[in-house]
Parts: structure tokens; C-alpha cells; sequence
């Protein structure tokens, strides 16, 4: 059946432009034993290299390189190295997706980038725990002359540590106790904190446990609001069944009407007169009279297009860009172009970004100019084939004058102006487009007062508007430069105009009253035919009329009590819908009707003194919100400390324990490796020992060789370089014997050995081996094993 040696097991290496090697491999490796053999240069160590590099290792571990662009051959660009692990049985790593065996494949480029094709690389090393740093795992020669060879007793102290991973347990404690040594201070710091928040909690206490009458105090406010509420109510109620309320009402009207209409007045005179600052500021700069900020956001893009953010400088306002050919057609195209006086034109949408920006920067979001985005051209369209043509009357196209294609271009795209006709008189315009077909072409337009004619409808210009945007009396056109002169007569034609229409409105009713007049005098003839029937009876509508006389007199205190009564009836429907929202309001406040036995005057009054004493004790003692938010602050802190404390006291035990168990594991593995170390020297009828002095930190290795027993010299100094290297591999095997790993490599342990000890390490090396047969073994000699 299949064993646990059968996870992570080393089948196989391939290198490609590795180190100095064109190609070496695969080399495909038993279960077991594997020796490397060959002379020097013949790519031993490359082995060796590769597999750590393979296996995730850093370019330090294998002592042959500072970085891995250093494995890179020269001449090439990249290195690749492939690595499979075998990976079979129950407790292969996910079986389902690697199957039998896992290839790692790596590619090193000149430039020390490291890609690897395995994606859960990480979780190969833990599961299969490569200790590729460890000295027991993988030893090199370096490594070896390091520790093993040093004749320091603090190196093989440190060689035996790093390789029992007591050295990184150790590590670990010493970082534990760090930073348990900070939180502590932090600890001492927070209780310092801590004492300073509980006297201000404290504090607040004792300030908000005197303030008891603070909470009735609140209470009786809310009460006094809801009896006000009410209150307001009965006022309703009396003001409903007085006979003077409806009297006083109306004269409350008519002062409020009257407040209303002078407000309104007073806005509309602070209009003006703004507008008129503006077209006065517009004397000394013309950009103005598009907007206050125009001339600070033309600054801006200016500076903007210096430091190239614009593709295409933007153009705008439409309305600084362009002139009349005939100066008295002002307010017709002023009409015509509306809005599109202030737009600003962009070449793309990224321009359009910038200028939204800038823009941002002098005026709110709904009040901005209008932006149109449209690719820039130097010539303007032709429009040969749909411009409107009449012998008499110009286009809009045909009276405008820029020098800027892209403003005609954008004025064709956006308004049509060249089928937009300018007909001064109101009547001829009626006549030309809605008596018949308008003109080929033409789809609307202006009059010279800014009137606008469809073929179906006629809007008449707001002449209040032209006013105030674009005919200024005693100032010059905002928008197209026209002088106060053409303004002035611009107003003196409307004014001329609707006296014209009043006149022609008085000669009709002239008409008409000359044909009442006609219908009059055919009346009077009739009744001179009846007069003589009316001489009849004089005297019996003399009667009549003096009963009629005498009625209409007696009617006229009637009337005025009517219309009293009237208006006393429309006062009291008013009154009562006040009443009524009254009420709803009260309902709102408080659903429960208040019983009110005071007047609203001393209501308000009782409430204004509460609010002032509430203001005074929360600006002095605060209120619950501070007190509760004191005490969070406080708990919270609190808790804070305290939990860290539990924590330190927790890691102060667990510390102890594992430094306990740490001790016992060194003292084991120490007791362990000297057992096995003597062992091995046994065997070779050795005397020696091996004395641990874990408070010093060091490690004294000392060998008697067969028939120097009673030498006063015993340690590792005085013996041969075989006899050292044999020391070495004892104490080598020593060490495989205490710690754990899927797999063992030895670069070249016996280099200094003669034939003897190297025919007696190898027995030993295979002894182990077949003892470990789970383990892999990887040995590399330059001598034959024969």
C-alpha cells in the first residue's frame, strides 16, 4: 500500500539557461537514497541550486547568488526551472486538481522577476512544511564551513538552534515580549487618561444630578406650547362672534396688501437698479454686459488654454463674437437668439469637462452659460441649397457679421438662422407668412419689435424683458453694442405704436357710437309718433315716478347695509377658515384640546422666561446628551484598559508556559542529539561528548579517535581534516535523528575525508537511510561510490 513518503518527495529537476548550463535534466530522483556524483564544474551544485530556487528559496539561502538574476545565464533573457513533487496517497494535496504529482515550474528573467506556474505555491510549503533555510534540510558547503568547521563553540551553538527551529521559536518570544512590554506601556498610559475622563465624568455628574427641576422645567414648556396652541384657537373663536372682528380683519388685509405691494415694488427697483449697475460697470468692460463674471472666466481660460488642458480653445459668449450689418434690427435678433447670446462653444466633449470646471468656479450649478459641443471647422456651411431668399426682407444669416466660422456654423446647427426672415411691420409679416404659403424656405420671423411669426401663430415680444435685458433706456444695448439713441427710438416706435392702436381702437368706437347715435334718433322719431299718447297719461307717470323718486331714496340705506352685510360675510368666511387651520395646527401640537383660562399675551411671555432659563443651565451645567455622552467616553476608555489587561495577564501566563515547555524541548533535544552523536561514535571505537550551555549559548564538541584516549587535547582542533569531516557528519546525523523533513541534502561532505572515514560515513549515512526509509536523501560528492 501506499505511505506517508509518498507526499512531497522529490521526482524530478530540470534547468534550462540555468547558472552557466545551457540544459541539464530532468534528473529524476528515488524514494530513498540518491547520490549526485561528478567533477567539479559538472553542474553538482547547480542541482542543488535549482531545487532550492525551485521551491520557492531566496537567492541568499543557496549561497551562490545575492539575487536571482544572477542564476540567469549569460546572453539570455530568462531562466526556467521545474520542480515535481510527488504527491500520492490519502493525504495528497488536493488530489482532484493536481493529481499524482505537482510541478512547480519557475522562470527567473535578467531582471530578477520571479513567475511561477503554480497559483497555491504558499500552500504547498506549509502543507508539505520545506524548511529550504534549514540547515538539516538542505546543507551546503558554505553552510557546512560556516558552522560546522568553525572552531567557535557559539557557531555550532547557533547551527544546532537554526536547525531544531529553536532559533525561530526564540525569535517569536522575544517579539511576544515586545510587544507585550508596549501595550503595557500603553496600558499605564490609558490609566493616566482614564483617572483624568472619570473626574470630568465625575463633574458632569454631580452638575446634572443638581439640575433637578431642568427636566420639570422642559415639561411645563411643552405644556405652555400646546396651551398656546389652543390658545390661539379661542382667540379665533372670540374674534368669530365680535362684531367688529370682520371690520378689523379687512383693515388687517389692506395693511398686509399694501406691505405686500410695496415689498414687491421694492424688489423690482432693486432689479433695476443692479441691472443698471451692471450696464454701467459694462462702459468700462463690454464683456459685462454677458454676465459679471464673464471677464474673470475668460481669464481663466485663457490660462487654462496657456497650459495646454484644451485641446481647442473655446469660444464664447456667442453674443461678444458678433455685429449687426443694420444696427435698428437689434431687438428683432436679440429675440431670435435668446439664451444663445451667452453660450459658449467646444470643440470636443473633454474640453467641454474643463470649461464646466472653470465655470464652476464663478456660478452655481442652474445658472450657468450654455455649453455646445461641436467639432470646429474654418469654413462655413453651405447652405446654398436651404438658405430662405425673398427680394425684400433679409434672413437673420444675412444681417449678422463675426469673423468666426465656428459661431455661424453654431448658430446654423442650434437656431436655423438662415431660414429665419426679419420683417419689420407687424401686418406684413401677418400677410407674408400666414395669408399664404411663407416664403421656400423660411420657417419663421421677427418683426422689428421682436414679435415672432409662425405660419399658424403669432407671440408677441415681451416688452418688459427687452427692458431689462437688452433695451436699456438712457444706456446702449447690452448684448449687440446698440447706441441709447437707437434704444430711445426703439421705445419712442412702441409707444408710437400703441397710440397708433388707440386711435384706430377710438375711431372704431366712434363708429359704433355713431351708429347708437343713428339708432338713438330712429328711436326718438318713434316716440314723437307716441308722444301725443304720452301727454295722456303725464299725469299718472308724474305719479309714478314721484312713488319712484321716493323709493330710490329709501333704497340707498339699503343698499349700504347690503353691501355692509356682504362684506361682513366675506370677513367672517375668512375668519372661519383661519379658524379652521388654526385648529389643525393645535390638533398638530397637541391632539388633546387644552383647556386655556389665560391670555396668549401672558402665555408667551411664561414661555420666553422658560427658554431663557433652559439656554442659561445648559450653557452652565450641560445637559443629559453631555452627561451620557461623558459617561460612553468613560465606560468605553474603561473597558478599553481593562480588556487590555486581561490580555497581558493572559500572555504573561502563556508566555510562561511555552518558555517552560520551550526549556523542556531544548533540554530534550539536546539530551537526544548527544545520545545519538556518542552512538555514532561508537561505531568508529571514538570516544567524545558534546556539552550544551544554553545560558551561554554555546556548543563544545570534543572527539578522541581510536588510540588517543588518554590525549590531553580532545576537541575538534587537534583533529585531521578527515577526522573533522567525519565529526561533522556525526553531527549531522545527530541532528536528522531529532528533526523532521520530507527530504535531506548534503553538498559534499566528504571533500576532506580520506578513503577510511569516507567508507565509514557512507555506511553510516546508509544505515540511516534505510532506518528513515520514509525520508528522501540527496548526496553530493565529487568522488565515485564505489
Amino acid at each position: 500500500g501506499l505511505e506517508n513518503g509518498d507526499i512531497g518527495l522529490i521526482e524530478s529537476i530540470t534547468m534550462k539557461n540555468f547558472m552557466c548550463h545551457n540544459l541539464l535534466g530532468p534528473f529524476h530522483f528515488g524514494s530513498n537514497v540518491n547520490f549526485i556524483v561528478g567533477n567539479n564544474g559538472s553542474g553538482k551544485s547547480a542541482i542543488l541550486t535549482a531545487l532550492i530556487v525551485g521551491l520557492g528559496g531566496k537567492a541568499t539561502v543557496t549561497n551562490r547568488g545575492a539575487s536571482l538574476k544572477d542564476f540567469v545565464r549569460t546572453g539570455e533573457n530568462t531562466a526556467d526551472v521545474t520542480v515535481k513533487l510527488r504527491n500520492r496517497g490519502p493525504d495528497a494535496f488536493k488530489g482532484d486538481v493536481y493529481g499524482d504529482c505537482i510541478s512547480i515550474e519557475h522562470r527567473i528573467t535578467s531582471d530578477g522577476c520571479r513567475t511561477c506556474r503554480l497559483k497555491s505555491k504558499s500552500a504547498v510549503h506549509l502543507y508539505l512544511v520545506f524548511q529550504l533555510d534549514n540547515p538539516v534540510s538542505i546543507l551546503n558547503q558554505e553552510m557546512s564551513k560556516q558552522f560546522l568547521h568553525s572552531k567557535s563553540e557559539s557557531d555550532k551553538y547557533k547551527f544546532f538552534m537554526k536547525a531544531t527551529l529553536l532559533e525561530q521559536m526564540k525569535r517569536d518570544y522575544i517579539h511576544i515580549k515586545q510587544t507585550k512590554t508596549v501595550t503595557r506601556d500603553q496600558v499605564e498610559r490609558q490609566e493616566e487618561c482614564l483617572k483624568d475622563l472619570k473626574q470630568e465624568f465625575l463633574q458632569k455628574k454631580e452638575r446634572y444630578e443638581n439640575m433637578s427641576s431642568f427636566s420639570e422645567m422642559k415639561a411645563t414648556l411643552e405644556n405652555l406650547k400646546k396651551k398656546m396652541a389652543w390658545c390661539l384657537v379661542r382667540v379665533n373663536l372670540l374674534h368669530l362672534h365680535c362684531p367688529c372682528t370682520p371690520l378689523k380683519l379687512y383693515i388687517q388685509v389692506a395693511f398686509i396688501s399694501t406691505r405686500l405691494e410695496e415689498k414687491n415694488i421694492q424688489v423690482s427697483f432693486e432689479a433695476k437698479q443692479k441691472r443698471r449697475n451692471q450696464l454701467l460697470a459694462s462702459r468700462s468692460n463690454k464683456l459685462k454686459r454677458f454676465g459679471d463674471r464673464v471677464p474673470e472666466l475668460l481669464a481663466s481660460i485663457d490660462e487654462a488654454y496657456a497650459m495646454g488642458r484644451f485641446l481647442k480653445k473655446p469660444i464664447g459668449p456667442i453674443g461678444a463674437y458678433i455685429s449687426l450689418k443694420d444696427p435698428t434690427l437689434a431687438v428683432a435678433v436679440e429675440c431670435c437668439l435668446r439664451s444663445f447670446m451667452k453660450t459658449f462653444c467646444c470643440d470636443n466633449y473633454k474640453d467641454e469637462t474643463v470649461l464646466q470646471e472653470l465655470m464652476s468656479r464663478y456660478y452655481h450649478k442652474g445658472s450657468r452659460p450654455q455649453i455646445i459641443v461641436s467639432p470646429f471647422t474654418e469654413k462655413v456651411y453651405n447652405i446654398h441649397g436651404r438658405k430662405v431668399h425673398h427680394p425684400v426682407y433679409p434672413s437673420v444669416f444675412d444681417i449678422i457679421s463675426t469673423a468666426s466660422p465656428v459661431i455661424i456654423n453654431c448658430l446654423i446647427d442650434m437656431r436655423g438662422i438662415e431660414s429665419i426672415l426679419i420683417i419689420k411691420e407687424k401686418h406684413t409679416a401677418r400677410r407674408i407668412m400666414q395669408r399664404g404659403p411663407p416664403p421656400k424656405g423660411c420657417r419663421e420671423a421677427f418683426t422689428l419689435e421682436g414679435d415672432q411669426v409662425y405660419s399658424n401663430r403669432y407671440y408677441t415680444s415681451d416688452f418688459s424683458m427687452l427692458l431689462g435685458d437688452a433695451l436699456v433706456p438712457f444706456h446702449y444695448s447690452p448684448l449687440l453694442k446698440t447706441t441709447f439713441i437707437m434704444d430711445y427710438a426703439r421705445v419712442c416706435l412702441k409707444f408710437l405704436n400703441l397710440r397708433i392702436l388707440q386711435e384706430e381702437v377710438f375711431k372704431e368706437n366712434q363708429q359704433k357710437i355713431e351708429m347708437e347715435r343713428q339708432a338713438v334718433n330712429e328711436a326718438k322719431i318713434e316716440l314723437d309718433k307716441h308722444r301725443k299718447t304720452a301727454e295722456d297719461i303725464d299725469s299718472s307717470y308724474s305719479c309714478v315716478r314721484e312713488k319712484i323718486d321716493q323709493l330710490s331714496e329709501e333704497m340707498e340705506p339699503l343698499k349700504v347695509t347690503m353691501n355692509w352685510l356682504i362684506l361682513i360675510s366675506e370677513m367672517l368666511t375668512t375668519v372661519y377658515t383661519l379658524l379652521q387651520e388654526s385648529v389643525a395646527k393645535a390638533s398638530e401640537i397637541s391632539p388633546e384640546r387644552q383647556q386655556v383660562d389665560r391670555s396668549a399675551k401672558s402665555i408667551d411671555t411664561e414661555i420666553t422666561r422658560l427658554k431663557k432659563r433652559i439656554s442659561v443651565q445648559e450653557s452652565t451645567h450641560g445637559d443629559q446628551e453631555e452627561y451620557a455622552e461623558a459617561l460612553a467616553v468613560y465606560r468605553d476608555k474603561s473597558n478599553q484598559v481593562r480588556d487590555l489587561k486581561r490580555f497581558i495577564d493572559r500572555l504573561d501566563n502563556i508566555m510562561s508556559d511555552r518558555q517552560n515547555r520551550y526549556k523542556i524541548l531544548r533540554r530534550s533535544l539536546s539530551v537526544r542529539c548527544k545520545l545519538y552523536f556518542n552512538n555514532f561514535l561508537i561505531k568508529l571505537n571514538c570516544c567524545g561528548s558534546m556539552i550544551f550551555d544554553h545560558n551561554n549559548e554555546t556548543l563544545s564538541i570534543s572527539v578522541k579517535p581510536p588510540g588517543r584516549e588518554n590525549d590531553d587535547v580532545s576537541d575538534m582542533k587537534s583533529l585531521s581534516g578527515g577526522e573533522r569531516s567525519f565529526s561533522t557528519v556525526c553531527f549531522i546525523l545527530s541532528l536528522w535523528e531529532i528533526t523532521e523533513s520530507p527530504f535531506r541534502c548534503l553538498d559534499e561532505f566528504d571533500v576532506y575525508m580520506d578513503m577510511h572515514y569516507r567508507r565509514i560515513s557512507l555506511d553510516l549515512l546508509l544505515e540511516l537511510s534505510e532506518r528513515q526509509h520514509l525520508r528522501q536523501f540527496i548526496f553530493i560528492t565529487p568522488l565515485t561510490t564505489r
